[in-house]
């Protein structure tokens, strides 16, 4: 008789081979350019939102990938999909409902626009690990903690 955990457990494997991705490239990957197209969060009404995320993820992307900057490397594209900051006044529980979401999907293509890689990334923060629910600047300290988190999660893909 299957369980909860055994019909969670398959849902998982059914989604994940589903994804199509490629393995990291390695970390003899040279990038070049680096894009971030916030486009899809415009169309969802994020408003300014949406340019803090193009600029600081392109920013951490930037630094995060510093020692594999080279001119006529690979073009790394980043097309953010969603950003999800649900209302958090505080708590200990932490099951998903009040967590921070930035989902993506990278394409790094190569000097002929050839598709060298594709990633589908989604990272997660608690709302609550940002700080005080009540802080001022609470929103974006929760912007800013999950867009460091997911370009980390990009370097590691693309890179291993």
């Amino acid at each position: 008789m299957p369980t909860r955990r055994h019909l969670v457990l398959a849902a998982a494997a059914f989604l994940l081979a589903g994804c199509q991705t490629t393995p990291p490239l390695g970390s003899a990957t040279a990038i070049g350019i680096i894009r971030v197209d916030v486009s899809r969060l415009v169309e969802l009404g994020v408003g300014p939102r949406a340019e803090t995320v193009r600029t600081r993820l392109e920013q951490e992307l930037a630094r995060g990938f510093a020692d594999r900057r080279q001119a006529g490397g690979a073009t790394l594209t980043v097309a953010v999909r969603g950003l999800t900051m649900p209302t958090y006044v505080g708590g200990d529980i932490d099951d998903g409902a009040t967590s921070d979401y930035l989902e993506s999907l990278v394409t790094v293509t190569g000097r002929k626009g050839e598709v060298l890689a594709t990633y589908p990334v989604l990272s997660m923060n608690g709302a609550g690990d940002s700080g005080f629910w009540f802080s001022p600047d609470i929103d974006e300290r929760r912007v800013e903690r999950v867009i460091v988190n997911h370009a980390a999660w990009i370097r590691k893909l693309v890179l291993g």
